[in-house]
């Protein structure tokens, strides 16, 4: 990662930060990072997450977003991009929503040190959990359907590509 960004904004100046976090905000910096060959389609798809859907998205409050240059490094085939994203989210539930949508590399929760869920509370969590888990089964046991991207994921998975129908 560069030292320094390439872009920086600021969002939601007009938002009190610490007025959302007593209301059960948590203020969190994320990083969520992007690889590809391409340098350009890279960029655009990390401008799109971030400027197109990221910043826009309910109960999400980005204050702070630094993209770094994507570069490749020496011996890698691949450009690689890093976005810091400082954030106040409005309850930890849709926190937790914008960390299994977007999937970010690190994550640094800075206030509150501390929280308290009732009850009703951790089962909307789980439940949201539960479904993000059981959309992601589906979707990858649908994929596994193709019998050519099978064969693709088992060679990337163990260097060979299997013989049809055989694992």
């Amino acid at each position: 990662m560069a030292d320094k960004p390439v872009i920086e904004k600021k969002f939601n100046e007009e938002l009190d930060v610490d007025q959302k976090l007593r209301e059960g905000g948590i203020l969190a910096r994320m990083f969520l990072e992007v690889q590809g060959n391409n340098r350009e389609a890279a960029k655009k798809a990390l401008d799109t997450t971030i400027f197109e859907k990221l910043v826009n998205e309910p109960n999400f409050y980005a204050t702070h977003v630094k993209m770094f240059d994507l570069v490749r490094e020496d011996g890698q085939e691949y450009y690689s991009g890093v976005v810091e994203v400082q954030a106040v989210s409005r309850d930890f539930r849709s926190f937790l929503k914008i960390i299994m949508q977007y999937g970010p590399s690190a994550i640094e929760i800075i206030s509150p040190e501390e929280i308290t869920l009732k009850s009703d509370e951790m089962h909307s969590l789980v439940a949201d959990v539960s479904d993000f888990v059981q959309t992601y089964f589906i979707q990858l046991f649908s994929m596994l359907k193709d019998e050519e991207r099978v064969a693709l994921y088992n060679k990337m998975l163990s260097g060979t590509e299997h013989p049809k129908g055989k694992k």
